[in-house]
């Protein structure tokens, strides 16, 4: 009952008249893609594989070709972008990390030992070279680490340039933090168990991630004005939150009853929703992880269709900066439920970014601060709960 409530809930807020399309682009001539972020202006941005199974960083636009930016690398990967196109991510040259930024003046790299996760509206980036860093105007500023600790690393960063991240602490557990030009870093809380990640920051200041619990299980949760709220789960142990966009929307993955699979979610005035509940019953998706979000509610993430692995692009158009409507008009969506409902949920419609299957993806982000303290990638971008 709670997903059919959902499903009509936000099938009614979208007008019939505008409905998207679904569109396809190629791979990189492998069998896995993922698609990690999107910025404003609708470039994708992740990794995908290449016919011999190397990873390559890639670009990709909805209906239009997919580009590798792997270059002279023999691996990489893309994290971050911004509305001008630029693309920040990691290329792997004899072994040996390289933070990268793509943009259409060439290449930067930002040296051996680093990783470079995300970028802002004024091409700021944030990333890890055994410290959180903030890279602008040609300068590296290694942001420190928390106390107690030895390492940190950044993973997000919006347009006022204040970065988020995590890092180890005395004891050897993790905790978010945040990063301001005021104030340095500030160490989040937990949610009642050990550790906490932060993922992602809003230009409202709002920050998104993970944090244990009094079980031992992870949660998503938001961070705002200091106090972390817990964003719950889909049915399952845990929930991680990767990204947010200036409505407050929040994406991420959550597992279902019985820890065994997990479903791409948006979190949307005080409710997580199950995204695969906006798709048409017979679409033959499976959304299983969302990892980025746009200010105009594009998500991005990874699932099957017909029982093959393949990355996505999601546009519920209900979710952009515009879009969101206040708690306050819930009750009149309400009392047109029962006559738009069904109707408005057969015109639905969604847009996917196709790249081929993902399963056996090579772990080019294998070192997550849970297993060990190497900003190998976007610890976001890992598999923290199975470690």
């Amino acid at each position: 009952m709670r997903a059919l409530f959902s499903l009509l809930f936000f099938a009614a807020l979208l007008p019939a008249s505008n409905i998207p399309t679904i569109t396809e682009a190629g791979s990189l001539g492998g069998a896995s893609t993922v698609a990690y972020q999107i910025s404003d202006s609708g470039l994708i941005v992740g990794y995908a594989q290449v016919s011999n199974t190397d990873t390559h960083a890639f670009s990709a636009t909805s209906g239009g070709g997919t580009h590798d930016l792997n270059g002279a690398a023999s691996e990489s990967g893309a994290y971050g972008v911004n509305s001008a196109g630029q693309i920040v991510g990691t290329s792997y040259v004899n072994g040996q990390a390289h933070g990268t930024i793509w943009s259409s003046t060439g290449v930067t790299d930002l040296g051996a030992g680093s990783y470079a996760t995300a970028i802002n509206s004024s091409g700021e980036v944030a990333g890890g070279n055994g410290q959180a860093f903030l890279y602008r105007n040609g300068v590296t500023e290694e942001l420190g680490v928390l106390a107690g600790g030895n390492w940190s690393s950044a993973y997000g960063i919006n347009s006022e340039g204040s970065v988020v991240g995590n890092g180890n602490v005395a004891g050897g557990d993790f905790r978010g933090f945040v990063w301001t030009a005021g104030l340095g870093l500030t160490e989040l809380g937990t949610l009642g168990g050990s550790n906490s990640y932060a993922n992602a920051i809003n230009d409202l200041g709002q920050i998104v991630g993970d944090a244990s619990v009094a079980s031992g299980y992870d949660h998503a949760f938001v961070d705002s004005n200091g106090t972390l709220h817990d964003l719950g789960t889909l049915g399952g142990g845990n929930s991680y939150a990767y990204d947010i966009n200036n409505a407050g929307v929040i994406v991420g993955y959550s597992y279902l009853a019985g820890n065994a699979v997990t479903h791409a979610f948006a979190y949307v005035n005080g409710q997580m929703i199950d995204l695969n509940s906006l798709l048409p019953l017979d679409s033959g998706w499976v959304l299983e992880t969302a990892y980025g979000i746009n200010n105009f509610g594009d998500i991005v993430g990874t699932g099957t269709y017909n029982g093959q692995q393949e990355a996505f692009l999601l546009d519920p158009q209900q979710f952009g900066v515009a879009a969101i409507p206040e708690p306050g008009t819930v009750g009149l969506v309400l009392l047109g439920l029962s006559v738009l409902g069904a109707t408005l949920l057969l015109r639905r419609g969604f847009a996917v970014f196709r790249g081929g299957s993902s399963q056996n993806l090579p772990d080019i982000s294998n070192h997550s601060p849970k297993t060990g303290p190497s900003p190998d990638a976007p610890s976001r971008c890992t598999s923290r709960e199975a470690t």
